[in-house]
């Protein structure tokens, strides 16, 4: 349900930053909202490895299909991204409006550089120009971040209330196979 749920947002996210995209006069920087859905179940301990890295393919390849990128290619970065990210929660504990927006900006940084040589190695007449606007997405991507990582933060924390109170919770709301004394 959390997974269904996430997607669902990712999806409204990705919509809304490439409508930005599209009705912009001019070409300009947009955060990467996808990635901050990547981030998100990449850092939380609620989410698998496994379900972090299948709800980050689909966030992916939905931005993909969104944006006209070559199919595949945000679907495999987002995926190192989630790996990166989950790699990174075990070192440091990414909570607070600073850390979190500087983990996004390093993030972005990183994702972007990705994306142009996955994107140079697919299509080579792409170029690496896509990184002259890494600086500012990266800004803007570190900007949102503390918002759009809390909205996700109160999402899973709704699901897993809902789950509490229908006693499928895990720990003490749950069945606890091992009687204490």
């Amino acid at each position: 349900m959390r997974s269904a749920i996430t997607l669902v947002v990712a999806y409204l996210l990705l919509i809304l930053q490439s409508t930005v995209l599209e009705l912009a006069p001019i070409r300009m920087a947009t955060p990467s909202l996808g990635l901050l859905v990547v981030l998100h179940v990449g850092l939380s301990s609620k989410w698998t490895i496994s379900s972090a890295a299948v709800v980050s393919f689909a966030t992916g390849y939905l931005f993909d299909l969104v944006s006209g990128a070559p199919q595949g290619v945000h679907a495999f970065v987002f995926v190192l991204m989630a790996l990166f990210a989950r790699a990174l929660s075990t070192r440091l504990a990414v909570q607070g409006i600073v850390l979190s927006a500087a983990t996004a900006f390093v993030a972005s940084l990183l994702a972007s550089a990705l994306i142009v040589i996955v994107r140079a190695q697919v299509a080579p007449e792409g170029g690496y120009g896509g990184l002259r606007q890494a600086p500012l997405e990266a800004l803007l991507t570190g900007f949102f971040a503390p918002f759009v990582l809390g909205l996700f933060r109160r999402i899973d924390g709704k699901v897993d209330a809902a789950r509490s109170r229908v006693g499928l919770a895990r720990g003490s709301h749950g069945f606890d196979p091992i009687p204490r004394r």
